[in-house]
């Protein structure tokens, strides 16, 4: 078991939430409500990514990651390739938890 998946066993963050578009593009991003940190958040974005396309490294695995700023708002651009050769690129709306320790 990695790193993140210690911390996802050991914690539980209630209040969690997913709003927003399908995250195609970012004035359609995936929103992720109620992180009490940056650390929750990214593990809300990988929990959601699982979710959507199961198992990680198994049916799905992230070939990049960017934060973009455009403005006043916070994206993390996940761009990834499932196990059928498909690739996907997803955005997360993360200003709300960005940076918080």
């Amino acid at each position: 078991m990695g790193f993140f998946g210690f911390l996802r066993k050991k914690k539980k963050f209630e209040g969690l939430a997913f709003e927003g578009g399908p995250g195609d593009r970012t004035k359609s991003a995936v929103l992720i409500r109620g992180a009490p940190n940056h650390l929750a958040g990214v593990l809300a974005e990988y929990d959601y990514l699982s979710k959507k396309f199961g198992n990680r490294d198994t049916e799905w695995h992230v070939t990049s990651q960017t934060l973009l700023n455009p403005g006043r708002r916070y994206y993390d651009r996940m761009d990834i390739k499932l196990s059928d050769g498909t690739e996907r690129t997803i955005f997360f709306e993360i200003t709300e938890f960005f940076g918080k320790r």
